[in-house]
């Protein structure tokens, strides 16, 4: 289930009417998890930005010319 389109109001909004205990306990759960999933997505983001090379020592290095 997708559920990254979940805004953190709604989430907040749902948090607040949840009226049987194990609602309480899911919403807990799920925020826990989009926590996580955040986490690993910026961990990702931040090892992809690593390993591309610098796109400035490689501009100019070569000249095509068709005549």
């Amino acid at each position: 289930m997708d559920i990254s389109g979940v805004s953190a109001s709604v989430l907040q909004g749902i948090g607040n009417s949840a009226t049987q205990p194990g609602d309480a306990v899911t919403i807990s759960v799920l925020r826990k998890a989009m926590d996580i999933q955040a986490s690993q997505a910026a961990q990702l983001i931040e090892s992809v930005a690593k390993s591309m090379p610098d796109p400035a020592s490689r501009v100019g290095q070569n000249v095509d010319v068709r005549v």
